[in-house]
């Protein structure tokens, strides 16, 4: 297939469209004589390459077609397709191509002198143009990459005893929480600690996780080993093991749609600028030529919304239609898999035992998929030690204003069997009103890995106590329902929430409450909640207040608060801090009652770390706290001291000290001693643009880039040198001819007989580069012939040099 351009870009006409396959409007057909075309001369098929026009308007399409020895034409069905037909079975030929002549409404003539088909059909006969809104980004935008280094994050932590008291020691130990992890483009191996360091000793050293994640970007799959959490449902119960996952991975694609995207088909009667809006933001704009069309893959967002088709022609008339739509990220796209398969032993008492894992190997395996754009399919099985559990469920729009999804599993272990249903619901309506609603019953002895991997160590702890053992199964039954709507008065909102739990030991709880929010001048605005225990009814709590902001991120809250504590007010006033290198914040707080509650802190964030401390009283107790918290990267043959870096990073090589860099045109700080600076808080998996100022670089320096785009891996650096070199081989020289006139500019030289190229430039100037003591270059004048000049170079490091009245002859 070849692509020609319309010599017309538009046309005017009158403008028809449908939407969700709906068509509204046909494109009229015009009468014309049957088709007499010739019979091959040597009696046998032909291909014809043949420019098409369908209701004499041009595709800018050339078609591949094969004219059979009784004169007909046919094509492949992909072919046909491409240049706007519908390849209909009934048409299709012994060798699989599709007869023209047997396509229903449709009557075509050839113009053998212009080598041109033209085409007459209606727009039922006719294939849509697909419109991709969002494609895939160009093959030479970067891949992932990662280099070779390590970080280590910190905080610690250091309190004082009550400082009212006589004998008080402040600061005796300090806590820390650590993540160090080693990056390189085979994966990333991440180890997480506790530590407590107390009269001068280290003490209670716990390990967190210790996983290897490496991530494969063609495949969307990453896989681990070590310490995970296993995939899950909303209706399953995901745990900590230590084993091997593989996951599927969407997030590796940042174009990546895989919500389900509603249809926006029409049909345009003459070519047309298109233009698409979500949620009133334009998304898609292009020209569409004339006929059928469908737009997909255009960005869709969360809940409720509305996308909006314009089509407009060369006079300005334009057809507006509104298509409404409801995107939940419990349905996949049509065609998606999402799957994680997980086997280890599970892990007890995260976070204060280092070691401690079950004994029985269990597996677990959770995958969803898109059978349809309105059908998501789900599934669960997971076992091991005697336990079999396995569950199906299914999840489809409701129309325009929710979803709803549907579960059901069953588990057999140890003799015992159980079942559970589930069922949720979430609807929207005109934006304004939000219903969630969720329902769970299990019925028999329902057991998951959950509870089988931690009932034997909590029966027997209780046992051991003298308490009555619990039981960690799923509840047998839970209700859940939301209301969110608008309030009586204008810039107002209300919020319900109803939830019933009932646990296997038969305890219930029947938490009720309700919210209140009120904008009121300037931003600031009104709140009060209210929550209540039906079951309890020494349990409750009332709380209302104000927020009011100022300009410099400076807030004031005040309020009320009743519980079953007693009675109690606040009162605060705060600054928050930036997220940048020099950014502060400071709160002071105050909550008086029974029990007096009063707080002041101040943090800052530097370019090595970030700092906060505080007093507070609480009672009669007099407390001081310190904090600081950080990061140590060890990347690009260089130490860094940053703050907390929690996903990828980058270290820019700009090749001088004091050199501004910026990333995503947002200054973040110039180059050390070395030519360097540690840029935090890319975003992995995605373009980042980060830019060097050429501005305090060196006279002399050769630059060969100040702009780079890179995409990093996850939680990886990666190193971008901007190749900055000071190149004291280089020198400004005036060439002029024996008459004393400089050369012309645009003439071309070399240095030597195979050294640098350069071009001369206005005045005679150029600019040469690669340049010795000694040095001879020649140039090539404009009417063909060459002239030779000799000059002396000495270089001036710092400096630009400049060669003078340099003759040419």
């Amino acid at each position: 297939m070849q692509m020609l351009r319309s010599a017309a870009a538009k046309l005017g006409g009158i403008l028809c469209i449908s939407l969700c396959m709906v068509s509204i409007g046909q494109s009229q057909q015009p009468e014309v004589d049957p088709v007499d075309l010739s019979v091959s001369p040597s009696g046998e098929a032909q291909d014809l390459h043949l420019e098409v026009y369908i209701n004499d308007e041009p595709t800018g399409l050339i078609g591949s077609f094969r004219q059979l020895p009784d004169g007909d034409l046919s094509a492949q069905p992909e072919e046909l397709r491409e240049v706007g037909l519908k390849p209909m079975d009934n048409a299709r030929d012994q060798d699989g191509s599709i007869r023209i002549n047997r396509l229903a409404n449709v009557e075509f003539r050839v113009e053998v002198e212009t080598q041109r088909l033209y085409i007459y059909t209606d727009n039922g006969a006719r294939s849509a143009k697909i419109i991709d809104a969002n494609p895939r980004p160009e093959k030479d935008t970067p891949k992932p990459q990662s280099g070779y280094g390590a970080v280590l994050n910190y905080s610690l932590f250091a309190s004082t005893d009550d400082l009212m008291s006589s004998n008080v020691k402040p600061f005796q130990g300090v806590s820390g929480g650590f993540d160090a992890r080693f990056f390189s483009p085979y994966g990333t191996l991440s180890q997480s600690f506790t530590a407590n360091l107390s009269q001068g000793e280290l003490e209670g050293v716990r390990r967190l996780n210790t996983t290897w994640s490496f991530s494969d970007p063609e495949r969307l799959i990453t896989y681990r080993a070590g310490d995970f959490i296993s995939g899950g449902l909303p209706w399953t119960r995901p745990v900590f093991l230590g084993g091997m996952q593989i996951q599927r991975n969407f997030t590796l694609r940042s174009d990546l749609v895989t919500l389900p995207v509603p249809v926006l088909s029409g049909t345009a009667a003459v070519p047309s600028t298109l233009e698409v809006y979500t949620q009133n933001v334009r998304t898609y704009s292009g020209d569409v030529a004339s006929g059928p069309f469908e737009v997909t893959n255009f960005p869709v967002f969360s809940g409720q919304g509305e996308a909006q088709i314009v089509l407009r022609d060369t006079l300005g008339r334009e057809t507006r239609t509104t298509v409404p739509f409801y995107s939940s990220s419990s349905l996949l796209r049509k065609g998606l898999w999402d799957f994680s398969a997980d086997v280890g032993v599970a892990r007890r008492n995260f976070g204060t035992e280092s070691n401690d894992y079950d004994d029985d190997v269990m597996g677990a395996l959770t995958t969803r998929y898109g059978l349809t754009n309105w059908l998501t399919l789900e599934g669960h099985l997971e076992g091991g030690a005697d336990l079999v559990n396995g569950g199906l469920g299914v999840a489809f729009p409701l129309g325009a204003y929710g979803v709803t999804s549907l579960a059901a599993a069953g588990s057999h272990h140890d003799g015992d069997t159980g079942l559970l249903l589930n069922g949720s619901i979430e609807m929207t309506y005109k934006n304004r009103y939000t219903i969630y609603g969720r329902v769970q019953h299990t019925f028999g002895n329902y057991d998951d890995i959950a509870s089988v991997t931690a009932s034997d160590q909590l029966n027997y702890i209780y046992g051991v106590s003298g308490l009555p053992a619990i039981s960690t199964r799923v509840p047998k039954s839970l209700v859940q329902a939301t209301l969110s709507m608008p309030g009586p008065f204008e810039g107002s909102s209300m919020n319900f929430s109803y939830t019933q739990q009932t646990l296997e030991s038969r305890d219930k709880s029947t938490i009720v409450s309700a919210s209140y929010n009120q904008q009121l001048f300037k931003s600031s605005s009104f709140f009060a909640t209210a929550f209540t225990d039906v079951e309890d009814s020494g349990s409750f709590g009332i709380f209302a207040g104000l927020t009011i902001p100022f300009d410099n991120n400076i807030s004031v809250s005040t309020g009320y608060e009743q519980t079953n504590d007693g009675p109690s007010g606040f009162a605060e006033i705060a600054k928050s801090e930036q997220r940048v290198e020099g950014g502060y914040g400071w709160r002071l707080r105050t909550r008086e009652g029974e029990t007096p509650d009063r707080y002041a802190s101040a943090s800052y964030r530097g370019r090595h770390a970030r700092v906060e401390g505080s007093v507070q009283q609480y009672d009669d107790n007099v407390r001081a706290t310190a904090q600081i918290e950080g990061a140590i990267a060890v990347a690009g043959g260089g130490v860094f001291a940053t703050n907390r870096i929690d996903d990828a990073f980058a270290v820019v090589d700009a090749g001088a000290p004091g050199v501004d860099v910026s990333y995503e045109n947002r200054p973040v700080g110039r180059t050390n001693g070395r030519g360097r600076i540690l840029v935090p808080d890319l975003r992995a998996y995605e373009p980042n643009t980060l830019a060097i100022d050429p501005a305090n670089l060196p006279v002399d320096a050769s630059i060969g880039s100040t702009r780079d785009i890179v995409v990093p891996a996850d939680r990886s650096g990666v190193v971008v040198n901007f190749n900055v070199a000071q190149t004291t081989a280089s020198a400004l020289v005036s060439l002029m001819d024996a008459a004393g006139k400089p050369l012309d500019a645009g003439l071309s030289g070399r240095v030597g007989d195979a050294g640098e190229e350069f071009v001369v430039g206005y005045d005679g100037e150029a600019y040469i580069s690669g340049l010795e003591a000694k040095n001879s270059v020649s140039v090539e004048l404009a009417d063909g012939s060459t002239c030779t000049a000799r000059f002396a170079y000495q270089a001036a490091r710092g400096t630009q040099v400049k060669i003078k009245n340099v003759v040419c002859q």
